[in-house]
């Protein structure tokens, strides 16, 4: 039994005095262990373990295998000096710890419990070899241990613990423990040989991480069946506890039981085409990089074969959605990282994914340049179209599918677009979720008008559909000679009764043409048309152009082919102002993660998951439409060796009611119907 009929976690499923009755009996590597209990002699017994213990292999890929890190004598560490000093800090608060030592009940840091601070450590003692990070890490890990007594857990769940983002969270919470798990592990694992990590204090250690870890695999089925994106963190944990405890009989039940949960975690928590039910970019990335791992690890269980179609899809979709300088694209909540190294390249033989190898040896180009392909299905939303694959590339990312499981942003239909090395146009990133430092401006940018996105009569986006979808997406997306089609939609029912497509049409693989067009039942409707750049953008407004140039000299030209309505610049305007999201009902004030209400902001900013939001430039185009109303722009990418006179000489003609666009490519033209959609070639 495992959890209690009041759904804590049983004690006898955790709770364990005599570990060393779950050390394998028949071992020769512990027969000297074995033989000291049967003469009652504990403590040879304890000092036999611990000598085996320091010197097996515990190689593992879980594991960082500091042999193949090269020792660098210019190591920075200030930051782990800091540390050693008493400056602490979670990756969002700080805290000078006290004469006293760290109130491990009531201090800002609500991360403490997972030991965020330990991979700076880590890297400072294997660099520098000094002792005083090593000694840091035991001392912090016992002083914890003896904060909270694992008797402490007797009660408890994962789901219990949370505070708020500036009060300790307790170590059962979901996500304290397998970050806490994981940093032990890695940790033991690097000091086990030193002496001066004495047989005590790792006796100890490994005695804590065996209970940890035997009540976090009491527990985690929970998340698994949640399909939370914190399962994906606990299976992987498991595993890398595993690898340190493999002298303990539990742990071989224990990998057949994580691998089960990662097959039905890959199963049910990602789309067929790879893509996370989270559909936060920078989590699921992060979920996928996990996944990937973990599969690697236990690559060798039965269990994991039918878990192969979806884990190459993951690679796909990961590549797929990379931008051309190696970045991935964010997209929610936090900020996605570099990402190739986000893929496990020892899982792509067993995958047979060679040009998936290829590509990320910069040997190779991935088959195909949209994404997904528009002959398959469409599942998560998102839809790439590119020139090329090589740095330079002409890339385009727009978002049309289901909001999230959570991290939801009012995103539906925003875009990202680079070109010639440069970001131009982002999804505006988040700062972070919580910082006491006194300066700090904090914001998800979650709200709907802060995206590249409509709003209608100062209605934006709201959550109107469900958050995750059942059966594939029915959106156009479609490919010809010379173009690449999207169009998807957004409804302002209940609210407004207006309907929003958004039309992508990606000409030549060199530009693109957007049309924006609304209809319903309201004669007319004051519309913002919102564009967010990146903050080193330099913007210049004229007459129907917005001109964005970028550092290296490459610019974005969005030119307003057909529309009334006027540019406007914001950059890091805090004004007040009022959102529908999520739930359609206006407000003027955005949720801190304490519960404190704060005020809402006006655009032109990103956030690059920092103690405060970044200015960056927005051009919103605002004005009066009489509906049925459409918006035909065109983004057009130069280099920095292009002028404006290299600008595609677009042209329109009208009848009958509708407008025909002819848009120039290198062997003609092709042909756009505003009323029907049609591409002609």
């Amino acid at each position: 039994m495992t959890l209690s009929a009041d759904n804590t976690v049983s004690e006898d499923a955790f709770i364990v005095q005599d570990i060393a009755a779950l050390l394998g009996k028949t071992r020769q590597e512990l027969k000297n262990m074995h033989e000291a209990l049967g003469k009652a002699d504990t403590d040879s017994a304890g000092s036999a373990f611990i000598s085996h213990f320091r010197t097996r292999d515990l190689a593992s890929p879980l594991l960082t295998d500091w042999s193949n890190v090269v020792q660098d004598t210019n190591h920075d560490t200030t930051l782990a000096d800091s540390y050693l000093s008493g400056h602490l800090d979670d990756g969002y608060n700080e805290y000078q710890v006290p004469d006293s030592g760290i109130d491990w009940d009531a201090n800002p840091l609500s991360c403490i419990t997972r030991f965020p601070i330990f991979p700076v450590l880590r890297a400072a003692f294997h660099h520098t070899g000094n002792i005083d990070y090593l000694r840091f890490m035991l001392d912090h890990m016992l002083q914890y241990a003896a904060a909270y007594p694992i008797d402490t857990f007797i009660g408890t769940n994962t789901v219990e613990g949370w505070i708020n983002h500036y009060h300790v969270a307790r170590p059962w919470y979901w996500c304290m423990i397998p970050g806490r798990i994981t940093q032990m592990s890695e940790t033991i694992a690097q000091v086990r040989c030193h002496p001066a990590a004495s047989d005590d204090e790792l006796l100890e250690l490994v005695h804590r991480l065996f209970q940890e870890t035997a009540y976090l695999r009491a527990d985690v089925k929970r998340w698994i069946d949640r399909k939370h994106n914190g399962g994906c963190a606990m299976i992987r944990t498991l595993a890398t506890a595993c690898a340190i405890l493999t002298d303990f009989e539990p742990t071989e039940e224990w990998l057949d039981f994580d691998a089960e949960l990662l097959n039905q975690y890959v199963d049910e928590a990602f789309y067929p085409d790879g893509q996370c039910i989270e559909q936060t970019t920078g989590y699921s990335i992060s979920i996928v990089s996990q996944t990937q791992l973990l599969a690697s690890a236990l690559k060798s269980l039965p269990a994991l074969l039918a878990a192969k179609p979806k884990l190459a899809a993951m690679t796909t979709w990961a590549i797929a959605l990379s931008k051309p300088n190696g970045n991935f694209p964010s997209f929610g909540d936090n900020v996605a990282r570099g990402f190739p190294d986000q893929i496990d390249n020892p899982l792509l033989d067993w995958l047979d994914m060679p040009w998936a190898r290829s590509f990320l040896d910069g040997t190779g180009s991935p088959p195909f340049t949209e994404w997904p392909s528009p002959d398959g299905e469409q599942w998560s939303g998102y839809y790439t179209m590119r020139s090329d694959w090589t740095p330079d590339a002409r890339y385009l990312l727009i978002d049309c599918g289901p909001w999230g499981t959570t991290h939801q942003h009012g995103d539906r239909l925003s875009f990202a677009l680079s070109a010639y090395g440069t970001d131009f146009i982002i999804d505006p990133t988040s700062s972070r979720y919580a910082s006491n430092e006194p300066d700090a401006f904090l914001s998800r940018q979650e709200c709907g008008y802060l995206h590249n996105t409509l709003t209608v009569d100062g209605v934006d986006e709201f959550i109107n559909s469900p958050l995750q979808t059942e059966s594939p997406l029915a959106n156009t997306w479609e490919t010809g000679s010379g173009y690449t089609h999207f169009t998807g939609s957004y409804d302002f029912h209940p609210v407004k009764p207006v309907t929003w497509d958004r039309r992508l049409i990606f000409i030549d693989r060199a530009y693109w043409l957007l049309q924006d067009i609304l209809t319903g039942d309201l004669e007319q409707a004051n519309v913002e048309q919102n564009f967010q750049f990146e903050s080193d953008i330099e913007i210049q407004l004229e007459d129907n152009c917005t001109i964005g140039r970028a550092p290296n000299g490459s610019r974005l030209v969005i030119v307003h082919l057909a529309t009334p309505l006027t540019a406007g610049l914001s950059l890091g305007d805090k004004t007040p102002r009022t959102s529908f999201w999520p739930k359609g009902e206006p407000h003027q004030t955005r949720l801190a993660e304490d519960g404190e209400r704060l005020p809402s902001h006006g655009r032109g900013w990103t956030g690059c998951w920092g103690p405060k939001l970044i200015p960056a430039p927005a051009v919103t185009y605002t004005g009066s439409l009489e509906l049925p109303a459409s918006i035909t722009l065109a983004l057009v990418p130069l280099s920095s060796e292009q002028s404006l006179e290299d600008l595609p000489p677009i042209t329109s003609s009208f009848s009958n009611g509708d407008t025909t666009w002819t848009l120039p490519t290198s062997k003609g033209s092709i042909t756009l119907s505003t009323k029907s959609g049609i591409v002609i070639d």
